[in-house]
């Protein structure tokens, strides 16, 4: 990929204008600094769309139908069918001459220039004609006067003609154009929320889990007591099971692995009707509550105090 992008834009077009070159390759900005977006495929036509809808439409600033906008484009790429790095910066070039719209680069086309010239030409050879002032005869002071006024609006006229000559030939402003390969803006990934963690004995923590409220409710060792604050750390579960009909809660029962498997599973069964209980009495309806034994009530996957609890959890409405 050539670093002089003028020396591939003059293979085509060898009269081509450096600042309009320089012009389109700050458009092309960052496409340019990868050797594939740099170069147009014109048998992907995903990629001439691009060319006709977000150049030629929006920075020419082309209303032709697309069929006509799509010949252009075609022809280009017939005319450089023989180049197997059709450059960008060329094609762009070589469009923007083809639709006479070089002008947007800076380009001042040779009839414009010709007809601008003219005027401010004749406008410098042909004196500006003071205004006649009426003759003060009377007053000589003033007539006198009247001689350097001329040099005045002289004055005035130079720099009248000035202006005129600084309108006509400024710089004019190239427009904002966003590039046409832009890098993919990743949102941010949403922070966690915070795990709670599991307490050593008695105890309940609260989470959300795919949109749902879940709760987990500990117990001291071969204790069913229900921890004291169960009333408020249960309120979202139970909101959630009120505010959607048909959902139900759903409560299993785990132990630590410790001591006689039958008494354990007793244990376990007795937490999860503590737990039941103590949702009946803070207004839950008997029948929106499924109590359900685990495969296997003893937990020692993490912690024993993590074995020692009643999971919360919301069914919804089949």
């Amino acid at each position: 990929m050539a670093e002089d992008w003028s020396i591939d834009v003059k293979k085509y077009a060898p009269d081509a204008d450096d600042n309009v070159i320089a012009a389109i390759v700050r458009h092309c900005g960052i496409a340019l600094r990868n050797r594939d977006s740099s170069l147009v495929s014109f048998t992907d036509t995903a990629e001439t769309d691009l060319v006709r809808e977000s150049y030629c439409k929006k920075k020419l600033g082309i209303t032709d139908p697309d069929s006509v906008i799509d010949a252009a484009i075609a022809k280009v790429g017939e005319r450089m069918k023989a180049d197997h790095t059709k450059n960008r910066v060329t094609v762009y070039y070589l469009l923007a001459e083809a639709f006479g719209k070089l002008g947007i680069f800076g380009a001042v086309a040779a009839p414009v220039a010709a007809a601008v010239a003219a005027p401010v030409a004749a406008a410098v050879a042909e004196p500006v004609a003071a205004p006649r002032v009426a003759p003060l005869a009377a007053v000589p002071e003033v007539a006198e006067a009247g001689g350097s006024m001329r040099w005045l609006w002289w004055l005035l006229g130079l720099l009248a003609l000035a202006g005129l000559l600084w309108w006509l030939l400024r710089p004019k402003p190239e427009p904002v154009v966003v590039a046409e390969v832009t890098e993919a803006v990743v949102p941010a990934a949403p922070a966690a929320a915070p795990v709670e963690a599991v307490p050593d004995g008695a105890g309940i923590t609260a989470q959300e889990v795919e949109g749902k409220p879940e709760v987990s409710v500990y117990f001291d060792t071969a204790k069913t007591d229900i921890y004291p604050n169960f009333d408020a750390r249960t309120e979202a579960v139970r909101k959630y099971a009120a505010d959607h009909a048909g959902s139900k809660l759903q409560v299993s029962g785990y132990n630590d692995p410790r001591g006689d498997a039958a008494m354990n599973a007793e244990l376990s069964k007795n937490r999860a009707f503590a737990v039941r209980d103590a949702l009946v009495k803070l207004g839950v309806p008997a029948d929106a509550i499924v109590l359900v034994k685990p495969v296997d009530t003893t937990d020692d996957t993490d912690s024993l105090a993590r074995a020692r609890r009643v999971d919360i959890t919301v069914v919804d409405a089949q």
